[in-house]
């Protein structure tokens, strides 16, 4: 099917030669989920791994079997595709992460959440049978397929574990999807990505629990922040109003956001790609840039010179490019062409 040529991609180390293309190749892929990867100088050699993604449209998801590894998205990446949903569901081996002071596992079976704008560590580890590799799939998807009431920040880094019958239920879901794929018609892959965005929507919904806009009860401090700014975004928000509201002296505050390049940094980031978001949104192509500034808690002056100076273009050309976004071009899928294109 013609599809398969654009929504399928199939690729491993074994098809370079030399060390440095196999891990550059790697990283390329992951960045499409901002992660980076790291390795140790004894494990370069023996580095291996293979993919094969599919692009439901909707979302990208798929299915990764790798050597032993350290990913983490943090200062440098964390901006790089900051508005999507990540998940990741533990097939074979393990993963220990580390995020916002917590250290916690995902076991075979489990369901890791990620919100893509915030940062983890997770180390990889394979499984204990040959061939001692990790096995696992992943599903992404925009924050804008999300509804606008639930706060992905505020999942990040929970784990649905593999007895609970949601996990079950979406596990086999993916697996169907992954193991029919090559029958669909592109209107029926298109139909399927369709309603896998709304299970995981009602999932995610079901994992938080409590009313969304309710942070964890036991979040580490500098997550409270976060989540915080993340839902304060259309109002002022400055050093002092952040260290009342937490009980913060300013040094305080700085070293807790100094790792993701500072609060002022931070803040601004999250304002801008919520503008991003509001501007490619096409439901909302009749608000002016003075009111989607304003949703965004910034200046109309402010957010045209934070465009031009991402883009090199009028906020009118930035609006129209992002709504008119051309799809991938056939021929060259990856996955961070998938993934800028959701």
């Amino acid at each position: 099917m013609s599809h398969l040529i654009t929504r399928k991609i199939t690729d491993s180390a074994h098809i370079y030669e030399d060390f440095d293309t196999r891990f550059y190749e790697w990283e390329d892929g992951m960045s499409s989920a901002g992660l980076k990867l790291e390795l140790s100088r004894q494990a370069f050699t023996g580095f291996d791994w293979e993919v094969t993604g599919y692009n439901f449209g909707r979302l990208v998801g798929g299915i990764l079997n790798v050597s032993e590894h350290d990913i983490h998205r943090q200062r440098g990446n964390i901006f790089s595709m900051p508005d999507h949903v990540l998940i990741f569901i533990m097939v074979l081996g393990g993963m220990e992460c580390r995020c916002f002071g917590r250290r916690f596992s995902v076991q075979q079976g489990d369901i890791l959440i990620q919100d893509s704008s915030q940062p983890i560590a997770i180390h990889v580890h394979p499984s204990s049978s040959p061939p001692h590799l990790c096995t696992y799939q992943y599903i992404i998807l925009p924050k804008h397929t999300v509804a606008l009431s639930l706060d992905i920040a505020a999942l990040h880094g929970r784990v649905l574990p593999a007895a609970s019958p949601m996990s079950f239920l979406l596990r086999q879901h993916f697996n169907g999807m992954l193991q029919v794929f090559d029958t669909l018609s592109e209107p029926e892959v298109l139909a399927t990505g369709e309603g896998a965005a709304a299970l995981i929507l009602h999932t995610l919904s079901l994992v938080a629990g409590v009313p969304v806009e309710a942070p964890f009860a036991h979040s580490s401090r500098l997550e409270q922040v976060c989540l915080y700014i993340e839902q304060h975004l259309a109002q002022p928000l400055t050093a002092e109003m952040l260290c009342r509201q937490f009980g913060l002296s300013r040094a305080a505050l700085y070293r807790l956001f100094e790792p993701m390049g500072g609060i002022a940094l931070f803040i601004r980031n999250r304002r801008a790609t919520l503008a991003r978001r509001l501007m490619r949104t096409t439901s909302l192509s009749d608000l002016s840039l003075t009111a989607i500034a304003r949703r965004c808690g910034l200046s109309p002056a402010t957010l045209r010179r934070l465009l031009v100076q991402e883009y090199g273009m009028s906020s009118r050309d930035v609006r129209t490019a992002l709504l008119n976004a051309p799809p991938p071009a056939a021929g060259t899928p990856t996955h961070l062409n998938w993934v800028s294109h959701l």
